[in-house]
């Protein structure tokens, strides 16, 4: 006799066994425990299980982010130099004009002045033309030397050293931004699920915003660097960034640096599903173990989407069917896949593991 038929010929002990259904959760709650109990030998068998059914399966994804500006301007000094005027403070509103930052150009000053009247000494030629080239360089320096605001705008960073205080050149002397420019995002690879156009949810300072996605991995060219392909934005939508300005003055949550991104990276709707739990694996095929009535038998299935914890049934299974996402005796022991009962039947080489191809039906008693 093989090991299926005597594993079905003994399901046929228990047609007198009593059944216990007890729900472990709240009313339309699909898990449950079925406790089948022998007759013969009251050897007790616990299944927890849940119910095959139609819903909306989705998984959603929580990313950290930062925020900042999307369209700013930096300055930098342009000499080594003291500085002169130092007008700013991190945060601080500006207005288109103001004078920000200024450095001391007494020794620029000079040179330009030395340098002018040599050009305008010499003589038409190449010399004059290099010389020329120079001056100009001297005069755009100092130019830069003096920092105004470019817009009305907000100082997103800026220098905290006083005046007469020493900098370098190449060190940053501010950056303005335009406030209603705040975005969203996130540069080490979190929103790999992400994509372009996507809607999402965003959480900044606990509160709740909407925002579009703009910048994802999906979006990179083939031939983008490494950090193009780990990098991903959300622009916020008009309402919620006149919510965030107005309720929260905006540069307070870009300054604190954090948000949460909520989005739905998977969703399939009205969709046959079990729990994850209920999904074993046979090679490279998948199978489920079912109840019906007081038998248990395995069932091969074809999956699809697996979101929030459910798995898409997309053949092998109805509407109703009863599926076991584990199982104990009651001795304590535990099993989900059968591996541990029946050991003496191995011997006879035939494996109490696969599951039958039945279509629903277990095989015919031999």
């Amino acid at each position: 006799m093989s090991v299926s038929s005597r594993i079905f010929k003994a399901a046929a002990l228990f047609s007198a066994a009593t059944i216990a259904i007890v729900s472990s959760g709240c009313s339309g709650d699909p898990v449950k425990q079925e406790i089948v109990t022998s007759i013969t030998d009251q050897v007790q068998f616990s299944y927890e299980t849940a119910k095959a059914q139609y819903m909306t399966i989705e998984e959603e994804a929580k990313i950290p982010a930062s925020l900042d500006y999307a369209q700013s301007e930096a300055y930098y000094a342009p000499i080594d130099a003291k500085i002169k005027t130092n007008n700013i403070s991190k945060n601080m509103k500006v207005k288109k004009g103001d004078v920000l930052f200024a450095l001391d150009t007494t020794d620029l000053d000079f040179q330009i002045n030395d340098k002018e009247m040599k050009v305008a000494a010499m003589a038409d030629g190449v010399d004059k033309g290099y010389a020329q080239i120079e001056l100009d360089k001297l005069k755009e320096q100092r130019a830069a030397a003096v920092v105004t605001a470019p817009y009305d705008g907000v100082i997103a960073e800026c220098c905290y050293s006083a005046v007469g205080s020493d900098v370098k050149s190449g060190t940053l002397l501010c950056r303005v931004a335009v406030l209603e420019s705040i975005f969203v995002y996130n540069s080490q690879g979190a929103g790999k699920n992400l994509r372009f156009g996507m809607d999402v949810d965003l959480v900044i300072n606990d509160v709740d915003y909407k925002g579009t996605v703009t910048a994802a991995p999906d979006t990179a060219p083939s031939d983008a660097s490494k950090d193009a392909t780990t990098y991903c934005a959300v622009t916020l939508s008009d309402d919620s960034l006149k919510k965030l300005i107005n309720d929260n003055n905006g540069i307070t949550a870009v300054d604190a640096g954090w948000a949460t991104i909520h989005a739905i990276t998977a969703k399939r709707a009205n969709v046959l599903a079990v729990p994850e739990k209920a999904i074993k694996k046979d090679g490279t095929k998948t199978y489920c173990s079912v109840l019906q009535g007081n038998e248990k038998y395995d069932l091969y299935v074809e999956v699809g989407t697996t979101a929030g914890g459910y798995v898409e049934i997309l053949s092998g299974l109805n509407e109703g069917d009863v599926v076991v996402l584990a199982e104990s005796t009651g001795n304590g022991s535990n099993n989900t896949d059968n591996k541990n009962n029946n050991k003496e039947d191995n011997e006879d080489g035939d494996d109490d593991r696969k599951p039958w191809d039945s279509n629903k039906k277990p095989p015919e008693d031999m």
